[in-house]
């Protein structure tokens, strides 16, 4: 629970659940919409390589420099900033003319996006609990399930993908103007500062390239651009799969498409309350487990075994992302805290564009039904390196009550 919370406080975690719920919407429109687009301007499957790549590419530039910027402008002024941005580019993807418009569009997009959401996993990591976390998280659930919902119902009335786009685009606008009003009052430090004694020198914070060449982050690097490849592509193929390859309504998929991210968001409520008290490494395994199981059930061809899979990999992927998110400053210290928050979340950009990219590559090639074994490779990959990570913690552990020495972190 959040104890003595003021109510400036309270609003600024109300607009930060906010900021999550528009991110969740924008990413939970694309799976449903595709089919749509790809019919608007005549593409191939694998076409959807090309916006992913370019949100990517903003997606991670915003990653690594939102803490920078955040500590330059300050937390309101950034997220009024790319609030506005969001809307801008959202609106583009509404009036493109040609494909290569929106190509070009996801790049502000992704830019817009990468910062506010590092940027916002960077002040609840420094100042709030896993539990915390875990809810902010779930409000991205919460979008991502009205996203494919309201997508399906705009195209189940004959009416065109672009206005869900709409919608979106309002939601980021309407918080954008709501920083804006705000700034004033809101200015928060977004990052915590290690304490130090009255007789230590003041270090500076470690450059980015500093951070990565810690082993314990590159690892990490690795785990994020593993689950949200994963993630990502359960979340953006459920839909094709289901209506294109196994001849299930476009409503039932719609709904299954929903129902995962309804899944995650139940997790992160459900397991992000329980954490401390389960313990992180033990709700980390048991998710990463889950994930597999749900990974072989989407070989089966059964419409109920695809509900339970869809499900399943939802409640199983929920609460990886924020519980690692929280977990960062144990894992790599406080001082490299800030920076490692923006890698894992630039790295989880990248695995949200490429893994689903691949997947779609393997689609057009092998078929769809490629999907399952491609997320039981997937999972089972993401399951060693977090099982690599707990290892090298335990060195690095070690090593600082100076038991072994340590070769692996600084």
């Amino acid at each position: 629970m959040i104890k003595s919370v003021t109510g400036k406080v309270s609003f600024v975690l109300i607009l930060a659940f906010s900021c999550f719920f528009a991110l969740g919407i924008v990413t939970g429109l694309l799976g449903v919409a595709w089919p749509s687009i790809r019919a608007t301007f005549t593409l191939p499957l694998d076409a959807l390589v090309a916006l992913l790549a370019s949100s990517t590419l903003g997606f991670f530039l915003g990653s690594v420099l939102a803490g920078q910027l955040m500590l330059r402008s300050g937390v309101a002024t950034t997220l009024m900033v790319t609030n506005l941005l969001a809307a801008a580019g959202l609106f583009g993807y509404v009036v493109s003319p040609g494909w290569w418009v929106m190509v070009a569009l996801g790049i502000l997009t992704g830019w817009a996006s990468g910062t506010i959401d590092t940027g916002l996993n960077i002040y609840i990591a420094a100042n709030h609990g896993v539990a915390v976390m875990n809810w902010m998280h779930a409000c991205f659930g919460v979008g991502a399930t009205v996203g494919p919902l309201l997508m399906t119902t705009i195209l189940a009335a004959g009416l065109t993908w672009r206005i869900g786009y709409v919608v979106a685009a309002l939601v980021h606008l309407t918080l954008g103007l709501l920083y804006l009003a705000a700034r004033d009052r809101v200015a928060i430090k977004p990052i915590a500062v290690p304490p130090t004694s009255s007789t230590s020198v003041s270090q500076k914070p470690p450059k980015p390239i500093q951070t990565l060449k810690l082993p314990i982050v590159l690892l990490s690097v690795l785990l994020f651009l593993l689950y949200t490849g994963v993630e990502s592509t359960t979340g953006q193929w459920t839909f094709t799969l289901f209506t294109e390859s196994r001849s299930v309504s476009s409503y039932a998929a719609g709904v299954m498409t929903s129902l995962f991210w309804a899944m995650l968001t139940l997790g992160r409520i459900v397991l992000g309350a329980t954490a401390d008290r389960v313990g992180v490494e033990r709700l980390l395994r048991l998710s990463m487990i889950g994930v597999m199981i749900a990974a072989i059930l989407f070989i089966f061809k059964n419409v109920v075994i695809g509900f339970i899979a869809v499900a399943l990999m939802g409640f199983s992927l929920s609460a990886i992302f924020p519980t690692l998110t929280a977990d960062t400053p144990k894992r790599v210290g406080l001082r490299h805290a800030p920076n490692t928050i923006g890698l894992q979340t630039g790295s989880a950009s990248v695995g949200f564009a490429i893994l689903p990219g691949l997947a779609g590559i393997l689609a057009q090639r092998l078929g769809l039904e490629t999907l399952g074994p491609f997320l039981i490779a997937a999972s089972f990959l993401m399951f060693l390196t977090n099982e690599f990570v707990v290892q090298v913690m335990k060195r690095n552990r070690a090593s600082e009550s100076g038991i072994i020495p340590n070769p692996l972190g600084d």
